[in-house]
């Protein structure tokens, strides 16, 4: 599995793999919602560093998180998403369910 995860306080950090396609956005789902539940973080940071593609199903994903998230009362953000990342979430509209940090450090400040 590609994606990576840890818990620092009440937010799950997940570190997407190199593509993030309809396989990734499955085990993503599974991890999220395992983790929500027996972490009870309230925010995701989804930490895109080595991620080069994202199709559709990953904009599904990330709306779906964004809804887990906003029934705890949290957030959801992306942190180090390359130009191409960046442009899908711009295009699909997601930048008004999500906030962009430069980095971890900027992302937990802002949760």
């Amino acid at each position: 599995m590609d994606t990576d995860y840890k818990v620092i306080q009440r937010n799950l950090i997940l570190r997407i793999g190199p593509e993030l396609d309809h396989h990734e956005a499955r085990k993503i789902r599974r991890i999220t919602d395992e983790q929500l539940r027996r972490s009870r973080a309230r925010n995701i940071i989804l930490d895109f560093s080595d991620t080069d593609f994202m199709d559709s199903a990953g904009i599904g994903m990330i709306i779906g998180r964004y809804k887990e998230a906003n029934l705890r009362g949290g957030k959801v953000c992306v942190i180090h998403a390359g130009h191409t990342i960046q442009k899908l979430i711009e295009i699909s509209g997601l930048y008004k369910l999500v906030y962009e940090y430069g980095d971890l450090d900027e992302a937990l400040a802002h949760m």
